[in-house]
């Protein structure tokens, strides 16, 4: 087995959770306003860094986000004025069960351990969200109202058990037993890339149910990049606009390649040394945009899970519209074309991941996940993002979401790994999937 290279977004944090909750709850109180904010930010963390540490896909992230994300705002919003329920709004969700008749419930309370156990059954290393639990709840029972807290945790757990029960209906476990991808045999067609040559991943991921659109090829793109050989073609010109670029690259294109690489599983060979280093996915680095925006225009924990989930929610979707996507369009990655056609000893930048390259998963699901920011927190919201910090980029300041995912997607570009063309086309895929996912679930603007 080769070793492993991890690195943890905010280590530190997520190892001092035991003794951040010995704090959190005073004697004759629940927990105030700033002390629920960090409390979420550290759940979130900690699902992200779990699934950092567990070795998941950008696809398989994407779910396991989701799930406990809506089952936190879901407990938290309960008889909020202005946030309803999405329980009739996404596919398949039915009604969650209701608190039992006198029963006072903290709706933030409910949410913790109902974001725990759902993350917690969807994760590999699932001792990691229980002992965050038991650490949550022995501090809690540290106050006068043991009842409520009891109250609390219990409908928590109620609501988790339902919505798990909901996962188990969105196809995922039957795709654990489906065939490979076969490789097609055209000129044109998708092949393994250095520097693992690994298998398609994720071919039948257009199979999962997702959360609001009504088919994975919803929002397919009319206009396509189809491999041809004809010099006038649009393939042609889009491939050898990428190589003239990635041979005279600048030192800024350079950086933002590396910034928004968000590979989470990178795989080094040195001799005889195979490693891999691990880094946030990119689905995770858009839930901490989100959370960051939010501390950062000051709203509360309610609208922060708000948009969390919405946010969530749009990569959940991006990513079945994208992985149907490539699979049927099935492209040529440009490493493969390059070294074929052009020149033989041209490497991308970055690691080419093991799928097709039409469209963009980075710019699909960026560009989703900024429309729905950008509809929360406005059109010229300026944010500055250090998700980036503990793998050694420095932190980047942008005048708006759809900026950030512009960078992010024109980083693949930069990378060598999607053609020009590619990344505009996937750019309006992404906004089509965040602005119907807005006004599916929507139900709010402003607060």
């Amino acid at each position: 087995m080769s070793p492993t290279l991890t690195f943890l977004l905010h280590k530190k944090k997520v190892i001092a959770i035991g003794l951040l909750f010995s704090l959190l709850v005073p004697a004759a109180s629940l927990l105030k306003a700033q002390q629920k904010e960090q409390t979420f930010s550290d759940l979130n963390h900690l699902l992200i860094n779990t699934v950092m540490d567990d070795l998941y896909p950008p696809t398989i992230a994407s779910r396991i986000y989701v799930y406990p994300q809506i089952a936190f705002y879901e407990c938290i919003s309960r008889g909020e004025h202005g946030f309803s329920t999405l329980s009739s709004k996404l596919n398949g969700f039915s009604k969650l069960p209701v608190p039992p008749a006198n029963s006072t419930i903290d709706n933030f309370i409910a949410a913790c351990v109902s974001f725990s156990y759902v993350g917690q059954n969807l994760v590999g290393s699932e001792y990691k969200l229980e002992d965050w639990r038991k650490i949550f709840v022995d501090s809690l029972m540290k106050v006068n109202d043991t009842v409520l807290v009891k109250n609390s945790i219990n409908y928590g757990h109620l609501v988790a058990d339902s919505i798990i029960s909901w996962t188990k209906k969105d196809n995922y476990l039957r795709s654990r037993g489906m065939s490979r991808f076969v490789l097609g045999k055209g000129l044109g067609n998708w092949q393994p890339t250095p520097a693992d040559y690994a298998p398609g991943l994720e071919p039948h991921w257009n199979t999962i149910r997702p959360l609001t659109l009504i088919t994975a090829s919803q929002f397919s793109p009319k206009e396509k990049v189809l491999f041809s050989r004809s010099k006038s073609s649009l393939f042609d010109k889009t491939m050898r606009e990428l190589y003239n670029l990635t041979t005279h690259l600048d030192s800024v294109k350079k950086s933002i390649a590396w910034y928004w690489d968000d590979n989470p599983n990178v795989s080094v060979v040195e001799g005889h040394l195979n490693y891999f280093i691990h880094k946030v996915s990119p689905g995770g680095h858009w839930i901490l945009i989100a959370e960051q925006a939010c501390r950062q225009s000051k709203k509360d924990v309610l609208f922060t899970s708000y948009a969390c989930t919405l946010t969530s929610i749009a990569l959940f979707d991006a990513f079945i519209a994208c992985w149907d996507e490539e699979y049927k369009v099935d492209l040529i990655r440009p490493v493969t074309v390059i070294n074929r056609y052009i020149d033989p000893r041209w490497q991308p930048l970055i690691q080419t991941p093991p799928f097709p390259e039409f469209t963009s998963g980075h710019a699909v699901i960026s560009n989703a996940a900024a429309t729905v920011l950008t509809k929360l927190l406005g059109e010229n919201f300026n944010f500055t993002d250090e998700v980036e910090i503990p793998f050694g980029n420095k932190k980047r300041s942008f005048p708006s979401f759809y900026a950030a995912a512009y960078e992010a997607s024109y980083s693949r570009v930069y990378g060598g790994i999607h053609y020009p063309a590619t990344a505009v086309i996937s750019i309006e895929q992404g906004k089509k999937i965040g602005n119907y996912i807005f006004s599916t679930c929507g139900n709010i603007t402003s607060k």
